[in-house]
């Protein structure tokens, strides 16, 4: 079943242009991955995921800042409300009316003044409680304590002793901290309270923001949460939001705009809206990130980008599927050609029957040389792979094993067309008949495979051609699932599987054919 002198014939007939051909693709595969590794793919990739993350960062912090200055002010009013209820029922008290008759006014206004604060004050604790019940969340969550901490910190509560609960975090920031003008809620008109609410909240929010957001606790939070997108915390300083300044400096920005706009809006309410759907709208305006307000089909395709493995793309779904596999098609083509039906056409074969050698042993030997060179052809480009995948510096999901798969993958589907090309070449006498069967169709695999390329989801979305997909539909080649491997899923076993039993029946139809059919001797 097998001939020695006949392979010898076949590695001497067809080696040389094994050699080109397996040093092309060697050479290819080297310049794609070493400078696809070191060049600019990597850093476009990580530009386009950073500067996607920097704006989701910007937009969660705007919508932060406005969340705490709506609850802030929200906590502010309330606290001018109960304050005056409070300081109104003391002044009905009987200490009240004593202190008023012993000391005078001034002391019996500072006792109720005094009274009242106490009272409205731990009512105000009492309301940050039920504002984070209301919004969902436990009293003993991280939220709720959040909430209840920015109003607190923001009010700045006067204590027992006359000094203030929370000074030492705003001179801490090197800010001056804050005296709420509670008595103000007595003495100021309703727009002008509403103006020192607003003004005291906007200035105080900002600097609870900016001081919460950069605190030690808090940064490791966001690189815990950042750490999936491989986010370090250098890389979180160069954003800008370790630096205290440039976070109150954003909220600031956000928290302006938002008024400006709501105040005009509130002027100007249009049928059917409400203050809260104005509020929404505004904050989805000014707290909306870049990709928010881009048409869905480029949002969808930056986050496809940034999502991305593109060096595993190139080498495996662009290189190995296609261009790896141009050269290989030519030379196993020609060479499927140059061992049956091209000695058959030239006469030679003649020659190597009337030996003691028999078909089956021609058409095995054959086969094997075949098969063979291209196993040593992609054990070459297995080795290339190794090396250069060990010595570029790509942040790449792409591995050793995975390259294994790929490789394996790519000489599957080799082995699939090789056997379509050989079973062409058995059958026909003509080596142009041969040629035009077998080679054709592997072609039209390949240039199918080409065309579905831009129809597949490797193609970000803004840039994909639906319509081409159908290509991928008409293609063997297809059956090598390059994404499976490099998402790790075990999909592409049974696609592997088709294609081994393609060629091996196509192997086992050629040998019973060359063995059967009749040869102009």
């Amino acid at each position: 079943m097998f001939s020695k002198p006949l392979f010898k014939q076949s590695c001497k007939a067809n080696g040389i242009m094994w050699a080109i051909i397996t040093f092309a693709v060697c050479f290819m595969l080297i310049c794609v991955m070493v400078i696809a590794g070191n060049g600019d793919l990597s850093r476009t990739k990580v530009a386009v995921e950073n500067a996607i993350i920097q704006e989701e960062l910007k937009s969660q912090t705007e919508k932060r800042a406005l969340n705490y200055y709506e609850l802030s002010e929200s906590g502010m009013f309330y606290f001018d409300g109960e304050f005056k209820k409070d300081f109104i029922a003391v002044t009905n008290t009987t200490e009240y009316q004593q202190i008023y008759a012993n000391q005078g006014a001034d002391a019996a206004n500072l006792y109720a003044a005094g009274t009242a604060y106490k009272s409205a004050t731990l009512k105000l604790q009492q309301f940050c409680a039920s504002i984070a019940a209301e919004q969902g969340y436990e009293s003993d969550s991280d939220e709720a304590k959040e909430i209840t901490g920015l109003i607190m910190y923001v009010f700045n509560p006067m204590q027992e002793g006359g000094g203030y609960m929370f000074d030492g975090f705003y001179t801490a920031l090197g800010e001056t901290a804050p005296r709420y003008g509670f008595q103000g809620a007595l003495t100021m008109s309703d727009a002008e309270r509403k103006d020192y609410v607003e003004d005291y909240v906007f200035t105080n929010s900002s600097i609870f923001l900016a001081g919460n957001m950069v605190s030690e606790d808090n940064v490791q939070k966001a690189l815990d949460q950042l750490k999936e997108y491989k986010i370090t915390e250098k890389e979180y300083e160069e954003f800008g939001y370790k630096d205290y300044g440039f976070v109150k400096g954003l909220a600031n920005s956000v928290i302006v705009n938002y008024r400006a706009n709501l105040e005009y809006r509130l002027e100007n309410v249009k049928d059917g809206e409400t203050v809260e759907s104005i509020k929404a709208e505004l904050v989805k305006e000014f707290a909306g990130s870049m990709l928010a307000t881009l048409p869905a089909e480029v949002s969808d395709a930056l986050q496809e980008i940034g999502s991305m493995d593109l060096y595993g793309i190139l080498v495996g779904s662009i290189f190995f599927k296609i261009a790896g596999l141009l050269l290989p098609i030519i030379y196993m083509i020609m060479t499927s050609n140059n061992l049956i039906a091209g000695q058959v056409d030239s006469g030679s074969m003649a020659y190597v029957l009337s030996t003691p050698t028999k078909r089956n042993a021609v058409s095995a030997t054959q086969a094997i040389y075949l098969v063979g060179s291209l196993l040593l052809m992609f054990i070459c480009t297995t080795i290339c792979s190794i090396i250069c995948i060990s010595v570029v510096n790509v942040d790449t999901g792409l591995n050793i094993g995975k390259l294994l798969l790929i490789n394996l993958g790519a000489f599957v589907v080799m082995f699939a067309m090789s056997g379509i090309s050989f079973l062409a070449s058995s059958w026909f006498n003509r080596s142009k008949n041969a040629m035009a069967v077998g080679g054709g169709l592997n072609i039209f695999f390949l240039v199918a495979t080409i065309l579905g390329l831009f129809g597949s989801p490797i193609i970000p979305y803004v840039i994909r051609m639906e319509s081409l997909k159908y290509f991928n539909y008409v293609s063997i080649i297809s059956l090598f699932d390059v994404v499976s491997i490099l998402d790790g899923t075990l999909t592409f076993l049974w696609k592997l599987a088709i294609l081994i039993a393609v060629g091996t029946v196509c192997y086992a139809v050629a040998f019973k054919k060359f063995k059967e059919k009749d040869l102009p001797l």
